[in-house]
């Protein structure tokens, strides 16, 4: 469709699409037993895919105790859990506290049905996985505190890898914040579902490796109480899967909570095809080849978009983990609009046939940051860019750039 608009707005990796699709082909991966007809060996999940996952989690997120298959509960995606995860740990009206920029779902997931709120918490750019950052988290506590504030927090919610600004959380910031979880009497959500979505960035030589919050002893190194802890997980990001609507809670210390989640459990069980796809994949000599082989194409394609970005002089955030880069556009949205406001740029670039995510969508400060995807096919980049270099007055560099950026 040439007159189609092309979506780089939306976090979906399209990189290993046939790989996928042939792996499933060729393993003749649908096998279904009478077990799958049923509702199956638990209202959680299936035996199959606890134990897959459990294998998984113990390979790739090092957590400090094996991650068992009773550690585990699994959904039709992980909008669906966050939303009974937040249903469960507070009542509607009371609210998370999130650090901004964060993920724009977040919004509908806990807002939808929970009616679950946002408390968000501005976090300068050089503030960012720093000591500083929870010191302002603190900080909005004791605001609250001291104001009286009606509306409760009952949980703090982080992205790591961070969604929009593509980083990994250190142990030193993940622990200060185990720390101010329980200072406050809060659960801490880690929601990592780009976990094995880091790759090597040539802008950022130092960068920090994925540390799961599971990987830690929360009671002996910050003095958490470890049923505060909660991981999220889904096969969205990492497996290029958003279709398939995958998403996992491992919650190793709290079995009150899994009861509760189970309670209302029919309302967000994985279908049975879903279940069988997943499962064949992780329990597959082929995984580690796979999980590699996406790293690296995540790599190439962030390099390309970064020296689209470098040779246009367009600032942005350089990251390595993620689907995506934060742009900083606002020298643009200042030559086209009055107010300032990106609303304008975003309408002309959709009328020039590309969406970008626009920064107002994930709490950031200041009108003029658009997170573009790089994991589209490399065409649709390509496309995606020479709209950009048309509606934005740029010289047409995106092909040109692409031919000596490797796929």
């Amino acid at each position: 469709n040439p007159d189609g608009i092309v979506n780089a707005g939306l976090a979906e990796n399209s990189l290993m699409h046939d790989w996928l699709t042939r792996f499933w082909e060729r393993q003749g991966s649908l096998r279904i037993d009478h077990t799958d007809l049923t509702y199956g060996t638990s209202i959680l999940g299936s035996d199959r895919l606890f134990k897959a996952l459990s294998t998984y989690f113990q390979s790739y997120f090092h957590p400090l105790e094996p991650v068992l298959p009773k550690h585990i509960a699994t959904s039709n995606g992980l909008s669906p859990m966050i939303e009974h995860v937040a249903a469960v740990i507070a009542d509607p009206e009371e609210a998370w506290l999130i650090p901004a920029p964060y993920y724009n779902g977040f919004v509908p997931d806990l807002n939808a049905t929970s009616q679950v709120r946002i408390a968000s918490v501005h976090v300068p750019r050089e503030s960012c996985n720093t000591l500083a950052e929870v010191e302002l988290m603190h900080a909005e506590m004791e605001r609250r505190e001291r104001q009286s504030e009606k509306q409760k927090i009952t949980a703090v919610l982080l992205t790591n890898p961070h969604n929009p600004l593509g980083f990994c959380y250190s142990r030193e910031v993940l622990l200060a914040y185990c720390r101010f979880a329980e200072r406050w009497n809060l659960f801490l959500v880690s929601d990592e579902v780009y976990a094995n979505s880091v790759y090597d960035a040539p802008d950022v030589p130092n960068a920090l490796p994925f540390t799961s919050m599971l990987s830690f002893d929360v009671k002996k190194d910050a003095q958490c109480d470890p049923a505060r802890i909660l991981v999220l997980y889904g096969m969205s990001k990492d497996f290029g899967a958003n279709g398939f609507r995958a998403g996992a809670l491992v919650c190793q210390h709290n079995d009150k909570l899994l009861q509760a989640i189970s309670a209302n459990a029919m309302t967000m069980r994985m279908g049975s095809p879903t279940d069988i796809l997943w499962s064949a994949l992780l329990n597959s000599d082929e995984l580690p080849s796979y999980l590699a082989r996406n790293q690296r194409a995540l790599s190439r394609a962030y390099t390309y978009l970064t020296s689209w970005l470098q040779a246009h002089h367009l600032p942005y955030t350089p990251a390595n983990a993620g689907h995506f880069v934060l742009v900083d556009f606002r020298k643009h949205v200042e030559a086209i609009a009055d107010e300032g406001h990106e609303i304008v740029l975003l309408n002309r670039l959709v009328d020039g046939g590309v969406y970008l995510g626009p920064g107002f969508s994930y709490a950031c400060a200041d009108p003029g940051f658009f997170r573009v995807t790089f994991c589209i096919r490399r065409k649709e980049l390509e496309i995606a860019l020479e709209r950009i270099e048309r509606v934005c007055g740029l010289p047409r560099k995106a092909v040109e750039i692409s031919r000596s950026c490797p796929e």
